[in-house]
């Protein structure tokens, strides 16, 4: 079997995504060549803040601005896809990541055409999908297999999010047997998203990040179920709580306490920003998510909503 070098196989992705844009001006395929670097751990994080952060921003915007036509269904979708973003953001930023832009370019077309939106957020996502990869493969050279396997819990979402911009055109979900290789290492990157941080030409707009809270706000209960990461010690076989598992809720608003683990219970009372409360158990309702139970039995909190303090563990389950 023949293989096309990677430079070759990016330039063939990207012309044949779309002509409207002129897709084939948007990278600087001679850079893409930089297998001998190795890259530390503090670039990999920041590349992949400045991807989720432009993501963020994307998705942001193309619910809040733009003239799409999305249907119901197709603005749900996107919210679910906001989230993620947003959680592999936080996961990063926790972890030091920090994005190298607070704002982007984007052609402003795509903000009234369904179909180059698509296939510009293809082409994003599948630039994600790749430095994941390469991520995944950096890490695991260096021995650090938890936070390589977290990279490749990432690059597995963000191959959904290219599919839903597929479809969206009405294209097939996936035209791929294997997600595209396209970088050796995470550095080969940064050429490729140079062009969102300077844009090309005069109709390419400048949008900004819009903060944890309006995404919060955008995506309300719409958001998709929080997942434990590999690298988070209390997946770990044996590991227990060594101090009192409190919450409170995440960003300025409040969060709802209901009288059971489902949306299907009633409100009881919200627990104020500036208020923590102690839970001890947890439970997982029929949609797959968690809820907190509050130590006090004041009602159950639901796990997304709210930002845990101290070392909670592995909460045990409590049957309902």
């Amino acid at each position: 079997m023949n293989h096309l070098p990677r430079r070759q196989l990016l330039k063939g992705m990207l012309l044949s995504s779309t002509t409207l844009l002129g897709f084939d001006r948007l990278f600087g395929y001679n850079q893409l060549a930089v297998q001998n670097l190795e890259d530390d751990a503090q670039t990999i994080l920041n590349l992949a803040a400045t991807a989720e952060t432009l993501a963020c921003t994307l998705y942001y915007t193309v619910l809040s601005e733009s003239n799409i036509p999305l249907t119901p269904a197709e603005v749900d979708l996107f919210k679910g896809v906001l989230d993620a973003e947003w959680q592999h953001l936080e996961y990063l930023n926790a972890n030091g990541g920090q994005s190298l832009a607070s704002s982007f370019y984007f052609p402003a077309e795509i903000y009234s055409d369904r179909d180059q939106f698509s296939a510009l957020t293809e082409l994003i996502e599948s630039t994600f999908v790749a430095a994941y990869l390469a991520a995944t493969h950096e890490l695991a050279e260096r021995g650090e297999a938890l936070l390589a396997t977290t990279m490749a819990q990432v690059a597995a979402i963000e191959q959904e999010h290219l599919a839903i911009a597929r479809t969206i055109a009405g294209r097939r979900l996936n035209a791929l047997g294997f997600a595209r290789a396209l970088f050796y290492n995470m550095s080969e990157v940064e050429p490729a998203l140079q062009p969102f941080l300077t844009g090309i030409g005069n109709n390419w707009v400048s949008k900004s990040f819009p903060g944890p809270d309006a995404i919060q706000e955008q995506v309300g209960d719409a958001g998709v179920v929080a997942v434990a990461t590999f690298i988070n010690p209390a997946t770990l076989p044996g590991y227990t709580a060594v101090s009192t598992c409190t919450i409170t809720p995440e960003g300025n608003f409040k969060a709802n306490l209901r009288e059971g683990p489902s949306l299907g219970f009633p409100i009881v009372r919200q627990l104020s920003p500036e208020e923590t409360l102690v839970v001890d158990g947890q439970s997982v309702d029929a949609d797959g998510f968690t809820w907190l139970h509050a130590a006090d039995g004041s009602g159950w909190a639901r796990s997304d909503k709210v930002r845990f303090i101290g070392e909670c563990g592995i909460l045990p389950t409590i049957d309902t």
